[in-house]
């Protein structure tokens, strides 16, 4: 009985072991009113950035060189060089009465890898 109740409560410590990191990957990617994840840019301006949210609804969003601020594989890069088509993630200003980006953060793209070709 005590080896089976042992077994029981190690199986379940276990899981929650596994199960961690997962729930922890999966936190970043939450879209909130503040958020937007996986964000298609379709047009690019120096005061302003529109996006079509996963849900297909495009935002405009104001921008500044100096407050917003954009990463591009963990480095911040210059406002400048988002580009059409990127994929972004979109942390929204909750102070400002306007779409105001605080942070956006460019996605690697799927493509931009190469694969190996066997013969």
């Amino acid at each position: 009985m005590r080896r089976r109740s042992l077994a029981s409560i190690f199986a379940v410590l276990l899981t929650l072991a596994a199960s961690a990191p997962a729930l922890a990957a999966s936190d970043n990617e939450v879209e909130s009113d503040l958020r937007m994840v996986d964000a298609k840019v379709v047009e690019v301006n120096e005061r302003h950035v529109s996006v079509i949210a996963r849900t297909g609804v495009e935002h405009v969003i104001a921008t500044c060189a100096a407050d917003t601020h954009v990463t591009l594989k963990g480095r911040r890069i210059e406002l400048k060089k988002l580009r059409v088509g990127d994929l972004v993630t979109v942390d929204l200003d909750a102070a400002s009465q306007l779409k105001f980006a605080r942070r956006i953060i460019i996605a690697e793209q799927a493509g931009s890898t190469v694969a190996s070709a066997r013969d």
